[in-house]
Order: C-alpha cells, then sequence, then structure tokens
C-alpha cells in the first residue's frame, strides 16, 4: 500500500518486524530471477542484438573485476575466490555460445536466449550427485543475474556499495545475508516475509529496523533513492521531507531516553516480585553481535545459530570454526553460551544439498536430520564445539529432534568426539550441557522420553507454532493463523515444563515469542527457567519480569488455558502486562 503526499513524499506500509527508524539511500540487492519477456528480433537486428549481448557481457566483466580489486585490498581471501569462480562462468564459452546461436537462428532476443541457456545448465549442475558440482547452480544463477539486469537496464547491487545504506529486496535468504556487509546496512525492506521470516530474525540479532510485506517495493525504488525506514510502524518513506525528518528525530531522541534508561538497569538479574529468578540470555548469530551482548544484560547465549558462520564458508575447517565459536565462548564467559548445531533446511537450505526440490522443505530433509546423515560434517562441527568449551562454559542442542533415537545417535557422535580429543592431549574439566530443541509436537508429547538423554530443552516456538497449528509462517495467506498464544501450544510448553523439571533438566526458549514483553507473563507462568530474546530485547524481558509475581502469572496461564482462542489469550495477557508495566509497551 502506498500513500502520496506533498514534496514528492511517498509512504508504502508494510509489517514492522524489528523497530528503529533508519535514514540512508536505498541499496537493491539481488532481485527476482524470473524468465524475461519474449521477443523476436528483426532479420536486420540480429547483430545489434549480438552486440547488446557481448556488451551486457564486458561490462558484468569489468563489475566483478572491480569487486575483486577491492576485495584484494581488504585481504577478504573467501569472497575473491567466489567472484573469481563468477568470472570463469561468465566466460563459460558453452553458456554464450548457445545464446548467440539462439539469437541467430531464433532470432530470440539475447536476454530471452541467455536465460534459457543459463537456467537449463543450472537445472543440469543441480541434478548432479557431487556436492561441490551441484553447488555450481548457484554461481551460475548469480552470475546469469548480473548479465540479465545489464541487458535489460534493470540494474542491481550486490551489497557491497561504499556508502552505509538500506538494502531493499524481494526477499533476503541467508546465503545472501552471509556475502553482505553488514557493517554497512542500516536496515531492511522487503517484499517477501514475516516476524519469523529470515530476515526479520537477522535484523533484530543486528538492531536494524526491517519492514516486511511491502509489495512491489522493486519496480518503485531504485539504487540511491533517499528514504527513510520506520521499523517501528511498518513505513518506508520515500523522499521525506524536512517536516517528517523532524518528527522522525524528536521520536528518536524520546526512544534513546527511555532505551538509555532500560539500559541502566540491564545488568542486574531478572527476578520476580515474589523471588524466582530467571536467566534473560541472548540469540545471536553472527561474530560481530558478540559486544552488544554484554551491554544490552544479557546472562549468556541462550541460542548462537552456526548456519549462518557455516555458509558464510562451506567449506571452513574445523580450526577456522573453532576460531569462530572460542570468540563467542569468551565473549560470554563466565554464562553459558549454547550452539544450536547447522540447521540447514526449509528457509534455510544450503544449495550444495538441495539437489531437486522438496515438495515440503519445511518438513523434509533439515535439522539433525541433515547432520546424523553428513556424520564427517556433523563431528567437524562438534569436535570445534568441544575446543571451544575449553574457554568457559558451553552447552550443545540439537535441532528438529522428532524422536529419542536422534538424540541417543547425536550423543553418541558427541561422546566419541570427546574421546578423541582427550586422545589428543585436551583435557576437559567441566561437562558440555547437552541439550534437545523441542520444535516438532511429537518431541513436545515424548518430553519425558527424551529428558533423561539431555540436561536441557529449548523450545523453538517459531517452528513449534508452525508445526502445531499447520501454518507457514511465512505464508501472507495464513499469517492470521499464526499464533504463539493458541492454547494448544501453551499447553505442549506446559507439557515439556512439567516433564522436564520431573527429571531435572531445565528449559529455556529461544524463539521470537521469548523477546515479546506482553507474552512474559505467560513464559513466567508456565515454569520456564530461561528466556532468550534478540539483544535489542533483553533489557526490556528482564524489565518486565521484575514488575511480574510468578504465582500471579501462574494462576494467570491457569485461568488463560480455560480459554479456547488464541486472541483471547493475548488479549488477557496483553492486559495483564498493560498493568504491571505500560511504559515498556505501545498501547
Amino acid at each position: 500500500m502506498e500513500d502520496t503526499t506533498a514534496h514528492n513524499e511517498r509512504v508504502f506500509h508494510g509489517t514492522p518486524v524489528s523497530g528503529g527508524v533508519a535514514r540512508g539511500v536505498v541499496r537493491v540487492i539481488g532481485g527476482r530471477f524470473e524468465e524475461p519477456r519474449f521477443r523476436v528480433i528483426a532479420k536486420d537486428k540480429v547483430d545489434e542484438e549480438l552486440a547488446a549481448f557481448d556488451a551486457a557481457l564486458q561490462t558484468t566483466r569489468r563489475e566483478l573485476e572491480g569487486l575483486i580489486r577491492r576485495l584484494d585490498s581488504e585481504a577478504d581471501k573467501q569472497s575473491r575466490e567466489i567472484i573469481e569462480m563468477h568470472l570463469m562462468v561468465l566466460d563459460d564459452g558453452l553458456i554464450n555460445d548457445q545464446a548467440k546461436k539462439l539469437i541467430r537462428e531464433e532470432r530470440m532476443c539475447a536476454e530471452f536466449a541467455y536465460y534459457r541457456v543459463a537456467k537449463d545448465c543450472m537445472d543440469s549442475f543441480a541434478r548432479i550427485p557431487d556436492a561441490y558440482l551441484r553447488e555450481r547452480a548457484l554461481d551460475i544463477k548469480d552470475v546469469a543475474q548480473r548479465v540479465l539486469q545489464h541487458l535489460t537496464g534493470d540494474c542491481r547491487d550486490d551489497g557491497a556499495g561504499d556508502e552505509p545504506a538500506i538494502c531493499i529486496a524481494h526477499d533476503l535468504t541467508p546465503s545472501e545475508t552471509a556475502q553482505l556487509d553488514r557493517q554497512k546496512v542500516l536496515g531492511f525492506a522487503v517484499e517477501l516475509g514475516s516476524r519469523t521470516s529470515h530476515t526479520a530474525i537477522v535484523a533484530r540479532s543486528l538492531n536494524l529496523p526491517a519492514v516486511v510485506r511491502l509489495h512491489d517495493l522493486l519496480e518503485e525504488l531504485h539504487n540511491g533513492d533517499k528514504v527513510l525506514l520506520d521499523g517501528d510502524d511498518g513505513l518506508l518513506i520515500l523522499n521525506p521531507s524536512e517536516a517528517t525528518l523532524a518528527l522522525y528525530r524528536a521520536r528518536e531522541l524520546e526512544a534513546e531516553k527511555k532505551e538509555a534508561k532500560l539500559l541502566a538497569g540491564s545488568a542486574a538479574p531478572a527476578i520476580t516480585k515474589d523471588g524466582r529468578r530467571i536467566t534473560v540470555g541472548a540469540n545471536a548469530e553472527f561474530v560481530e553481535e558478540l559486544p552488544h551482548i554484554r551491554e544490552c544484560g544479557a546472562e549468556g547465549v541462550g541460542l548462537f545459530r552456526t548456519e549462518f558462520l557455516y555458509l558464510e564458508d562451506p567449506e571452513a575447517p574445523e580450526d577456522r570454526l573453532t576460531d569462530a565459536y572460542i570468540q563467542v565462548v569468551k565473549a560470554a564467559s563466565p554464562n553459558l553460551v549454547v550452539f544450536r548445531t547447522l540447521d540447514i533446511g526449509g528457509d534455510k537450505l544450503d544449495p550444495a544439498y538441495k539437489g531437486e526440490d522438496e515438495q515440503n522443505p519445511f518438513l523434509g530433509w533439515r535439522g539433525i536430520r541433515v547432520s546424523l546423515a553428513r556424520p564427517k560434517m556433523f563431528r567437524e562441527q562438534l569436535r570445534a564445539m568441544l575446543r571451544a568449551s575449553l574457554h568457559g562454559p558451553v552447552g550443545i542442542m540439537y535441532p528438529m529432534v522428532c524422536s529419542v533415537r536422534e538424540v541417543v545417535e547425536a550423543n553418541a557422535h558427541l561422546a566419541e568426539c570427546r574421546r578423541e580429543l582427550e586422545e589428543e592431549g585436551l583435557v576437559f574439566t567441566h561437562p558440555v550441557q547437552r541439550g534437545a530443541m523441542i520444535e516438532i509436537p511429537s518431541a513436545a508429547t515424548i518430553a519425558d522420553l527424551l529428558a533423561p538423554h539431555v540436561d536441557f530443552f529449548s523450545i523453538g516456538t517459531n517452528d513449534l507454532v508452525q508445526y502445531t497449528l499447520a501454518v507457514d509462517r511465512v505464508n501472507e495467506r495464513v499469517g492470521d493463523l499464526y499464533q504463539p498464544t493458541h492454547p494448544a501450544v501453551l499447553r505442549l510448553i506446559r507439557n515439556v515444563v512439567e516433564a522436564a523439571h520431573q527429571k531435572g533438566v531445565w528449559v529455556g526458549i529461544c524463539g521470537e515469542m521469548a523477546g515479546d514483553v506482553a507474552a512474559t507473563p505467560l513464559l513466567v507462568g508456565l515454569g520456564l527457567d530461561e528466556l532468550s530474546a534478540s539483544s535489542g530485547q533483553v533489557a526490556r524481558v528482564k524489565h518486565a519480569i521484575r514488575q511480574l509475581d510468578a504465582g500471579e502469572c501462574a494462576r494467570l496461564v491457569q485461568e488463560s488455558l480455560l480459554e479456547s482462542e488464541a486472541e483471547t489469550i493475548h488479549e488477557r495477557a496483553l492486559e495483564f502486562a498493560l498493568h504491571h508495566y505500560p511504559e515498556i509497551l505501545e498501547e
């Protein structure tokens, strides 16, 4: 939706998923890899079309060579190798010659001919069993997209510009995020997405504003456009007027005062009025987030997502993984860091393992299923985590668990890796905690059977809600059915907590629900031992807990679970929260 006001100011309405305000220029990232419009070229225009195709190839070559020169000065070996591979794809005689043949003999326009040949080549590589060769399909796509953009005049940025900017995209995949220079990103505005989508989670981790569901944005904005991004109200304002800028400056000053007040008390523990202490940790996925973890008052890292380090360098050796994990452990020490083993699949599907598209990727090969099927990769990661545990307390948890067998098998790999390292001379002074993520209803209902095999559970509400309610969390058509306060979800959480506590196992929650202070009374009342949220929400969650009485929260849960509708439970919890801490909730 769009509003037009005076002074050429245009307002686009979307869904806010990460708070804050950013002002800057637009940088369009990626774009859609779609079949271009088919055009037949006149006979006397064929040579002209061939020349345009050659010009697009040369422009793309200069663009890639410029990237290599800049990366050379930054000593970024891995990124440079990727661009060098892209140059090899660009110079591929088979692709280019076949495209030229289609232009000459069938008089296809250059963009359609090149797309067709590149797409056929991509599909062929995607069917190859060898993982390394399958990965080349992604290289072909990236290069083809650059060439097509020059042929159509729809040039996009690669996210590596010199000036900090607001990134605009159709959607952002984990691999695209991994290639961004995150120091030069001011915020995200995307056409797709939801509150629990990858873009939203990354934005909250980096404390950047983000707005999703801004439909047809790529048709309206261009690189260099001046915009204001409002992650609180879900607005993107093109060409903001002086009056609009002044209004937002005043709002920012007020928000900064409130934030400073919250942070001033964030180091104190989160203890309810009746004396129950609840640990509040931070979720993280990038090493550059670590300095903020202590500043926000987080008591350790309740979830470190390891797949983003992997996507930045899929061939990273064990030593490099170990170095990265040690940085995380040292930053959080003496508090606990919980590493989630590789969660590749669904919205984070690794192109190297994709092969043919899965019909239902969220129900397919992902999480612990991938790790157990790739024991070499899994054991390298486990060894790196164990080595990092020499520098501070570490927990290791397995994602997408659905059975006891998976946990037993994963624990066996972990024990064997520890024995290997001890034989190599490492001395472990304290045990590494083992955990299972509860994201699937089957795991929640057999929590009593899983508990003897772990030291803790971590409830991932993003997926638990999705699987319990059969709602795709990134599908806009059913977005209103994605309800974390649904009684079925709350009953599953209660079952997990009760079963775990009976076996002496502690329970945390690391989904986005943990950072929603309107839901905090319910989580406290359900008996959770730890809440782990994005660093920007930690101070608010701790403040909320201090205003609550755990006994009153337990009664709220008892009353809420008698309700049949998620909306009623949400309203009841929100009213309760507003009564106890209105200062951090927006009416």
